[in-house]
C-alpha cells in the first residue's frame, strides 16, 4: 500500500471516528425537536399538560434552549399554573434575545394579571414596550390595567370616607349617649334633693333648747314661804349671838296659848 492510499484510509477512519461521535448529539437534537413539534401539535388542540410533558422531554434534550422553556411556560399559562409559567417566562427572559424576551415581558404580564397582581402586570407590560414599543397588545393592556389600579383607588377613597363618617356618626352617638347619662344622673340627684326636703318637712320640728344661764340671771326667785339667802345668813348670824342679849317673842301657836319660854 503506497503512502497516499495509507493517508486516505487514515482520513476515512477519523472521520467515521467523528461521525460516529456527531450521531448520538445529532439523534438526541431531532429526538428534541421531535418533542417540540409534537408539544406545539397537542398545545393547538388544547391538550396543555400534555403539551408541557414533551416540552420537558425537549428540554432535557436541549436543556439551554429559551424557546422551549417560552413554549413550556405558555403550556403553565394555559393550565393556570401561573407560579410556574412566570418561573419559565423569567428564564426565557434571561436567554438575552430580545424578541423572545419581549413576547415573554408581555405573557408574564398575563399571568401575573391572572393572578391578581395589577401592579407586577402593570411594570410587566412596560418593559415589553421599552423592549418593543410598537407592541399594540401591550399597550392595550398596559392601559386597561391602568384603569383597574384608578378604580380600585377611588374605590378605596370612597370607603375610607364612609369608614371615617360611619367613626365620626359613632363618636358623635358616643358623645350624646355620655351627655344624656349625665343629664340623667343630675336629674336623679335633683330629685332625691327634692325627697330628703319633703322628708325633713314631713319630721316634727326639734323642741327648742332652753338657753343656759348667763352671769347673774338664772338663779330662781324664792317662794313667799322660802328664806332668802340673805335671811338665812342673819339667822346663822343670830344664832351665833349670846341667847341672853336677845328676846325673843315665839310665835303664836295656833289653837294653843303661848308659852313663854323664859
Amino acid at each position: 500500500m503506497t503512502d497516499r492510499m495509507r493517508w486516505l484510509a487514515r482520513v476515512g477512519t477519523l472521520a467515521l471516528a467523528i461521525g460516529l461521535m456527531c450521531l448520538p448529539s445529532a439523534l438526541h437534537a431531532q429526538a428534541g425537536r421531535s418533542a417540540v413539534e409534537e408539544g406545539n401539535r397537542l398545545y393547538e388542540e388544547g391538550r396543555f399538560e400534555e403539551a408541557h410533558e414533551r416540552y420537558l422531554e425537549a428540554l432535557r434534550a436541549d436543556p439551554e434552549s429559551p424557546l422551549i422553556r417560552f413554549n413550556a411556560g405558555n403550556a403553565l399559562y394555559q393550565s393556570a399554573d401561573f407560579e410556574n409559567a412566570l418561573q419559565a417566562y423569567q428564564q426565557a427572559i434571561e436567554s438575552g434575545d430580545p424578541q423572545l424576551a419581549s413576547s415573554a415581558w408581555y405573557n408574564m404580564g398575563n399571568a401575573l394579571y391572572r393572578a391578581q397582581q395589577l401592579e407586577p402586570s402593570l411594570e410587566a407590560y412596560k418593559q415589553a414596550l421599552r423592549m418593543n414599543p410598537g407592541d399594540a397588545d401591550a399597550k392595550h393592556n398596559l392601559e386597561r390595567v391602568l384603569e383597574q389600579l384608578q378604580e380600585q383607588d377611588q374605590q378605596q377613597e370612597g370607603e375610607d370616607e364612609q369608614q371615617e363618617g360611619e367613626e365620626g356618626e359613632d363618636s358623635e352617638d358616643q358623645d350624646q349617649q355620655e351627655q344624656d347619662q349625665q343629664e340623667d344622673e343630675q336629674e336623679q340627684d335633683q330629685q332625691q334633693d327634692e325627697q330628703d326636703e319633703q322628708e325633713q318637712e314631713q319630721q316634727p320640728q326639734d323642741q327648742p333648747q332652753e338657753p343656759e344661764p348667763q352671769d347673774g340671771e338664772g338663779e330662781p326667785e324664792p317662794r313667799p314661804d322660802q328664806m332668802t339667802p340673805e335671811e338665812a345668813e342673819r339667822l346663822l348670824d343670830a344664832i351665833e349671838e349670846d341667847p341672853e342679849d336677845v328676846n325673843r317673842k315665839p310665835k303664836a301657836a295656833l289653837g294653843r296659848k303661848p308659852k313663854k319660854i323664859w
